[in-house]
């Protein structure tokens, strides 16, 4: 008789109580919010990460996908700050989760950039290339800034660098200074000094130094005290190279007086440090030795801050463990003030067993659905192969129909009119009507050789089959160049050897086809088809100028020429992206394959053989 009393208690206070404990989680939440915040403007990176694990555990009832991203951010460069590895990289994967839900283009670019830099900081320079690129090129499909687009290339950029490959590293350098709208100098001051950096290691002394004095120029208007000493430490290196020992002597005292402004205990113990190797070099040994005392001395005096700091984050711990425990109380008096929680248990056990109930209903429903969608799936798959060999037939036919007009209105033809020409020997004996005969007859035989060539080039491009992918796009586009009707630029980077057999060929037909469609359908007037390949992937894009157009077009299309696309894709075993917009100028086709899928052998082989 108890247990039906209690059901019949005043729903209110059940209302009271659920509205009472969302309030108290609410509050943990803005609470390890601010605290996460404040330690991480005191760079107390230890317990910054400890009030961010807080935070994020509450992510159940976090209902503001930007702060989750800012906060795990927060606990990724303190985590980064103390050495832990994986705990920082675990962290930025988590950010890019939260960016992603955020639907916000810049936050999603900003954690792939710190992704790159967290896997350059732990020498894993390879990753930290790869998840730059992937970045790079979903930042620029979901419309990121260029800002944000500047912070990954830099990531992409110093990996390259520290990894020996000085050239590539400053390929993406000066992508950051050809981004379209340039972001504000002041927000890639980064990118001068690196630049810099880069020049200096390879002895390209002359091009650094101005990149080393704009990077001087954006610090000071920021009153940047600490980048201002970094580049003059740097000048100074430079011009010791030069073996201008007095402008280097200046720029190394410059960096101590922006150390001391910047009051920077590990600044100041670097520059004293440099300062005394700069000394030894040129044989003032006297200096050198008291730069190398006074960096000694900063050395020991930063080894015992760091001791009264550890014990300080000790103290910090103990206290926030007495916070911690206060807030536990304060919940478990919450409960006990609540005089219904039994009538709460047993509401609670009745909805839980209505849930399994109608879990195991839906999970027989669900299973009759995936049976049901894995028999439309095939069904769809077949009808996809079904549709691709159709195009790949209708293809054929359409190439066999236009072989034999080719062969019909023009080769068919010279043969004729050269027919005719012999046959006006039988009706002559004059020797110059015969010369005049033989000379018409060789013309219309030099004639027909041309078209036979331009036969085979449509069939199967002789450069394609010799020397590989790139010099056939080279020279289709000069072709195309010449009509006057669209320019076409062909890049390629780190294609250096051949590819597969079937790689290329679908790669040329892809291209060929999207070409000769906007040219028959588009607007353009420029056209850049790019090709990158790493060890993971190639990826192909093509960009013009022309209008925007409804993409469903190409789906509902009756043509084969989508089709014909989609159907080399499918045997590469790739994917394909298309941006494109009615009313918007711009036209962008992304298509990614597996580097390694097809190992068949290369038109090479047949061209030698």
């Amino acid at each position: 008789m108890l247990i039906w009393k209690l059901f019949f208690l005043p729903v209110s206070i059940i209302q009271a109580y659920a509205v009472e404990i969302e309030k108290t989680q609410t509050d943990s939440v803005s609470y390890w919010y601010e605290e996460t915040e404040r330690l991480w403007s005191a760079r107390n990176y230890k317990l910054c990460l400890h009030s961010a694990n807080h935070y994020l555990q509450l992510s159940e009832i976090v209902t503001q996908p930007a702060n989750a991203a800012l906060i795990a951010r927060r606990a990724s460069r303190s985590a980064l700050n103390l050495g832990q590895f994986e705990e920082a990289l675990q962290k930025a994967f988590l950010g890019l989760q939260w960016a992603d839900l955020s639907k916000d283009p810049n936050l999603v670019a900003f954690q792939y950039a710190d992704i790159a830099v967290i896997y350059h900081d732990f020498e894993e320079y390879e990753n930290g290339v790869r998840y730059g690129k992937e970045g790079l090129s979903k930042a620029k499909f979901i419309g990121a800034d260029t800002k944000h687009q500047a912070y990954i290339l830099n990531g992409i950029a110093i990996n390259f660098d520290d990894w020996g490959k000085p050239d590539s590293a400053l390929y993406y350098h000066y992508k950051v200074l050809n981004l379209s709208p340039l972001p504000d100098s002041l927000d890639i001051q980064f990118t001068f000094n690196n630049i810099g950096n880069t020049l200096l290691k390879t002895k390209r002394l002359k091009e650094a130094e101005p990149f080393f004095w704009t990077s001087i120029h954006l610090a000071k208007r920021r009153d940047n005290f600490y980048n201002q000493s970094s580049s003059f430490t740097n000048l100074g290196q430079l011009y010791q190279h030069l073996g201008k020992n007095e402008e280097a002597d200046r720029f190394f005292d410059s960096a101590l007086v922006y150390a001391k402004l910047a009051n920077s205990i590990e600044k100041l113990r670097d520059t004293y440090l440099d300062r005394s190797n700069f000394h030894k070099a040129i044989g003032e040994f006297q200096l050198a030795l008291e730069n190398k005392e006074l960096y000694l001395q900063l050395r020991d005096s930063i080894y015992q801050i760091e001791r009264l700091k550890t014990f300080s984050e000790l103290e910090a711990q103990y206290q926030g463990k007495i916070k911690d425990q206060q807030i536990i109380e304060q919940e478990q008096e919450i409960l006990l003030r609540k005089a219904n929680f039994n009538r709460i248990v047993l509401i609670s056990s009745f909805l839980f067993a209505t849930i399994i109930f109608l879990t195991i209903i839906h999970f027989l429903n669900q299973n009759r659905f995936k049976k049901k969608q894995l028999l439309l799936e095939k069904e769809k798959e077949i009808q996809i192969k079904e549709v691709a060999i159709n195009a790949a037939l209708a293809s054929q036919e359409e190439e066999k129909k236009r072989f034999a007009k080719d062969l019909h209105d023009g080769f068919g033809q010279l043969i004729t009119s050269l027919k005719l020409r012999l046959h006006q020997l039988e009706h002559t004996n004059e020797l110059e009507s015969k010369v005049k005969v033989f000379e018409e007859s060789e013309q219309l035989l030099n004639e027909m050789h041309q078209e036979i060539r331009q036969i085979a080039f449509n069939m199967m491009p002789e450069t394609l089959v010799k020397h590989g992918l790139i010099p056939a796009l080279k020279e289709f586009s000069s072709k195309i160049n010449l009509l006057n009707a669209l320019q076409i630029k062909i890049d390629a980077f780190e294609i250096n050897d051949r590819l597969s057999e079937i790689q290329e060929i679908s790669l040329y037909r892809i291209i060929q086809e999207w070409i000769n469609n906007s040219l028959k359908y588009g607007s353009a007037k420029k056209m850049e088809v790019q090709l990158i390949r790493d060890e993971e992937e190639i990826r192909l894009m093509i960009e013009d100028d022309g209008d925007g157009f409804d993409t469903s077009q190409l789906t509902n299309s009756a043509g084969y020429g989508w089709k014909n696309i989609q159907s080399r894709v499918n045997i590469l075993k790739g994917s394909i992206e298309l941006d494109s917009q009615k009313g918007r100028k711009g036209n962008i086709l992304l298509l990614y394959i597996p580097t390694n899928n097809y190992t068949s052998k290369s038109f090479i082989h047949d061209a030698t053989n």
